[in-house]
């Protein structure tokens, strides 16, 4: 008879098996693009879902709303009635080695509007334990107005290292009604070489984001680069020490 701990041990086991499936899985089939931007009042554009693998595969099209907390985890629910999506089509197969274009015209009540088409795909054969593996795979489309969050809209504020020391932690906000996207954050100075990934500004919308301290130096800058501008936050106290020093 398998121990508690024995049987702790087994779930550990088979959860991260079941992770690495899905990631695979993930890796193999393919959404694009992943994001598309549109400005003006109607946004029409076309997914393309690609099946690389030896079987054919069950396609259902379901477009949703989402939020997106401070921390970036992410919302999803049924699609807002103020968004009106139409798709070519809302559930096929792809054939084996083979891929399928969904083409979808949406439009908004108001602008900033949001939300994200799901493909949620089956066909796989089952695990040796009998689960059903199903996907999904997003394609977020944004709607936007001609103007967008500017230069004077966006507050960096410190908040500290975190919990473990290990970062320098930044409030990032959009005090503006429109809609910003972050390109990339990064840090500049002498030797500084860190890169953070971007991420979208909603409008009044606050992002927490963690610099690594072991990245930080005396001179650094907190970078924050926007399509048509860059939001510089400088790092080091007027003694020029690094705020992560003990």
């Amino acid at each position: 008879m398998k121990s508690a701990h024995g049987y702790a041990t087994t779930r550990i086991v088979f959860t991260i098996l079941v992770a690495l499936l899905f990631a695979a899985l993930a890796e193999a089939q393919t959404v694009r693009p992943v994001i598309s931007e549109y400005t003006g009042k109607v946004a029409k554009g076309s997914i393309e879902l690609v099946n690389p693998g030896i079987v054919p595969l069950t396609v259902m099209m379901e477009p949703k709303s989402f939020t997106v907390s401070e921390t970036g985890e992410i919302t999803y629910r049924a699609l807002d009635k103020g968004i009106q999506v139409k798709l070519s089509s809302t559930s096929f197969q792809i054939p084996p080695q083979q891929s399928r274009f969904v083409f979808y015209e949406a439009s908004a009540d108001a602008l900033p509007a949001w939300f994200v088409i799901y493909a949620d795909i089956g066909g796989y054969k089952k695990t040796k334990e009998g689960l059903n593996i199903r996907l999904d795979l997003p394609h977020t489309v944004y709607i936007l107005p001609k103007q967008s969050a500017g230069k004077s809209d966006i507050q960096v504020t410190p908040l500290g290292r975190s919990s473990d020391k290990a970062q320098l932690r930044f409030q990032v906000s959009n005090t503006s009604p429109w809609f910003g996207r972050v390109l990339s954050a990064q840090l500049t100075g002498k030797d500084n070489r860190w890169q953070g990934s971007g991420f979208p500004l909603y409008p009044h919308y606050t992002r927490i984001l963690g610099v690594p301290c072991t990245a930080i130096q005396a001179g650094s800058a907190l970078r924050l680069r926007f399509s048509k501008f860059s939001k510089d936050y400088p790092l080091s106290d007027v003694s020029g020490t690094s705020p992560c020093a003990p």
